[in-house]
């Protein structure tokens, strides 16, 4: 008994120095960027074999609108890569027409089922802000003699209903639902409306002055844009989070850039934290009282797993490469990275979101490697050689 004790210990401690031996390895990842972020595609083939096998409705069982969001972001990724990659080529080819289906999807009646049609913007901020936003984007990746007339006319459409709803409300953020109003999607109807007005002749330039002088008006007490606030009226009801400040800054940033640097100098101080050496993103703000839901995912050590996984692609929109790179490669290390039959999935594939937002945070410039100081790597890295040195010396004396 006491042998097989002393093995299983034996092994145990062998294992204990495998795992720490591998996550200091994946600290160092490095994907392909040439033609593009290779392992962004491979991201996208498991997503596209999940996608079209009914991830989206799987999805849209564990929230709110899943449906919207994992279509949205797969389209995102895929469109990332489209003007990059040659027109005619398998990878371009693959681009547009994944993109267009995830975008009819996002279109179609049962994604619209979703939402509610009598409300003030109809179906609500999260859908026309998401699925405009995208449509925009597709629009942009295109030449210009091959936009779909149709398409255009949609875009128009639904501006038109975005300006008229906020120019007809006391709030910049109009209801999601109702009795409900999330600042973060009316950030993504803004956006849409900025991207409007690059694809067409600008319209909506005062009304996007207008609309930030109001969230100048509706901020929290950190003088960020609150995560929820009283529909009507605009009065912040919870404070900036995590997940949505890292989120709704990569599209403040397209609305308007030097307005979004100034929210983004106050976020980074607020959320941006380290465990263990790493580098991660709080959910609840310095000196906030703990949240955690459906929409920040798990909450470990007041390190949130959305506001991680979307404040990477955040870090590297302004500037800060070095933290883009620690928490790109902290997923890589713990984030259980696998690749089978051509694709690539995290977290044994169990959860296509996070897939699609870890997809969609590394495509950003995706033919440009991530550089950076190594020096985010050395607290974690000495803290393993501490405990590889308290494990060596207990297999010794084994």
């Amino acid at each position: 008994m006491r042998l097989l004790l002393r093995r299983l210990l034996v092994l145990l401690t062998a294992g204990m120095l495998l795992v720490l031996g591998y996550l200091n390895y994946q600290l160092y990842y490095a994907p392909p960027t040439e033609p593009a972020n290779q392992e962004v595609v491979r991201q996208l083939r498991f997503l596209r074999a999940t996608l079209h096998n009914g991830a989206g409705q799987r999805m849209q069982e564990l929230y709110p609108e899943g449906f919207v969001y994992l279509n949205a972001l797969y389209a995102l990724t895929w469109l990332e890569l489209l003007p990059r990659v040659p027109a005619n080529s398998r990878l371009g080819l693959d681009a547009r027409a994944e993109a267009r289906w995830a975008l009819r999807e996002i279109q179609s009646p049962a994604a619209q089922s979703i939402f509610e049609p009598d409300l003030p913007l109809p179906l609500g901020a999260f859908y026309q802000g998401w699925s405009a936003y995208v449509l925009g984007r597709y629009l942009a990746a295109l030449p210009p003699a091959e936009r779909d007339s149709a398409d255009v006319r949609q875009l128009r459409r639904q501006c038109t209903l975005i300006a008229t709803a906020l120019a007809d409300g006391n709030s910049p953020y109009p209801a999601s639902y109702s009795g409900a109003a999330w600042p973060a999607d009316g950030v993504m109807a803004l956006a849409a409306l900025a991207w409007h007005d690059r694809l067409q002749v600008p319209r909506y330039q005062p009304l996007i002055r207008q609309w930030l002088r109001a969230v100048d008006a509706h901020l929290d007490y950190n003088g960020l844009i609150p995560h929820q606030v009283r529909v009507g009226s605009g009065a912040m009801l919870e404070a900036a989070r995590g997940s949505s400040q890292s989120q709704l800054l990569n599209f403040l940033f397209e609305i308007d850039s030097t307005y979004a640097r100034r929210h983004f100098q106050r976020y980074r101080p607020l959320f941006l934290t380290s465990r263990l050496g790493l580098p991660g993103i709080r959910e609840a703000a310095l000196g906030a009282p703990p949240s955690e839901d459906i929409d920040s995912g798990p909450v470990i050590w007041s390190v949130g797993g959305a506001a991680s996984l979307v404040g990477r692609r955040t870090m590297q929109r302004f500037g800060d490469s070095t933290t883009a790179l620690g928490l790109r490669n902290s997923i890589e290390a713990f984030g259980l990275p696998w690749h089978a039959d051509g694709g690539k999935y995290y977290l044994l594939g169990k959860l296509p979101i996070a897939d699609a937002f870890i997809a969609w945070g590394n495509s950003l410039n995706p033919h440009r490697p991530l550089t950076s100081s190594a020096s985010w790597r050395t607290p974690f890295q000495l803290l393993s050689a501490l405990l590889a040195i308290g494990l060596l010396g207990l297999l010794r004396r084994l």
